[in-house]
């Protein structure tokens, strides 16, 4: 895998809008955080536009990060997720920023873009948005250890804003490089170019506002499509926002998550955990798609082993 240069003091990042619209109030509150971490930030040209449910119009959004791709940064930041980031990738070209590599930081929806990197061979960052609300201590701790240390991050650190301890459901520990994202993007990149290789991987889950039966359906799509097939283990982060419009109730108890975990990915046999400090809850580390590391499914812990960053 590539790696990106480490981000230093002073250093440019540019900030866009790859899916969802974004209002003023995030977009300052991106700038701001930025600053807070000692990086200029450089917002998108279209990062006020709105077309629906997304952030300007495919090309708008596609031109933003062909234009950051292709400027003078060193890093391009997603201010927030939701939906479009897979209708961008038939529009921009990703391979110059693998041939001068830079950091690619986001999550949620913009999985799309993190797996098409993976699949190039560079190493990408499934973190916080700069937009978000929450950016607690844990949160940047571990955005600062991993993007601005060519060294290996160790043990990530853990807050205390988890929503609830996380849960071991196969005991063990296992290494390998990780790979994920957000489970609906996972599965909408099924039978496509950006579906990842697995085999040998520890791969992370996360997702939001997704009712357990459609946790259910996409799960099994990954077995079905082999994604899950010979993995060294399995982590879960957060799951939140699960209210099912069938039973009418909120079903974020990990109770219920727990059964169609046991019955369609324990059987695997491989460590496994549930509720580590990732996703959409107010805790996010930062975790380096295609980077080596050790994840203890007893003590809920992912240990980086290899620089994320050169």
């Amino acid at each position: 895998m590539i790696r990106p240069p480490a981000l230093r003091s002073g250093d440019r990042v540019a900030l866009v809008c790859p899916a969802g619209p974004v209002d003023d109030v995030r977009i300052d509150r991106a700038m701001d955080r930025c600053r807070e971490l000692e990086l200029e930030p450089v917002p998108g040209r279209a990062i006020r536009a709105r077309a629906g449910y997304l952030a300007g119009t495919d090309a708008e959004r596609a031109g933003d990060l062909a234009a950051a791709i292709a400027g003078d940064v060193s890093a391009i930041w997603a201010i927030r997720g939701g939906y479009g980031t897979l209708r961008t990738l038939q529009h921009v070209d990703l391979a110059p920023l693998v041939a001068r590599p830079r950091a690619f930081i986001g999550f949620s929806d913009n999985t799309a873009i993190e797996l098409a990197l993976y699949r190039l061979g560079l190493v990408s960052f499934h973190g916080p948005h700069a937009g978000h609300p929450h950016f607690p201590a844990a949160t940047a701790a571990a955005f600062r250890t991993v993007l601005q240390r060519a060294e290996p991050a160790g043990l990530l650190p853990t807050g205390v804003e988890v929503q609830s301890p996380p849960l071991t459901l196969v005991s063990g520990r296992a290494e390998g490089p990780l790979i994920g994202g957000n489970l609906a993007l996972l599965a909408a990149t099924c039978g496509t170019p950006y579906q990842p290789a697995t085999e040998g991987a520890l791969l992370f889950i996360e997702d939001v506002s997704e009712p357990l039966y459609r946790i259910d359906r996409m799960l099994m799509q990954l077995r079905l499509a082999g994604l899950l097939d010979g993995l060294a283990g399995l982590i879960f982060g957060e799951f939140t926002a699960m209210e099912d419009p069938i039973l009418r109730s909120e079903a974020a108890d990990e109770g219920c998550l727990e059964e169609i975990l046991h019955d369609l990915v324990a059987p695997l046999g491989v460590p496994t955990a549930l509720g580590l400090p990732f996703g959409h809850g107010r805790e996010n580390w930062t975790l380096p798609l295609g980077v080596r590391a050790r994840f203890d499914a007893d003590a809920a812990t992912i240990e980086l082993l290899e620089p994320a960053v050169a």
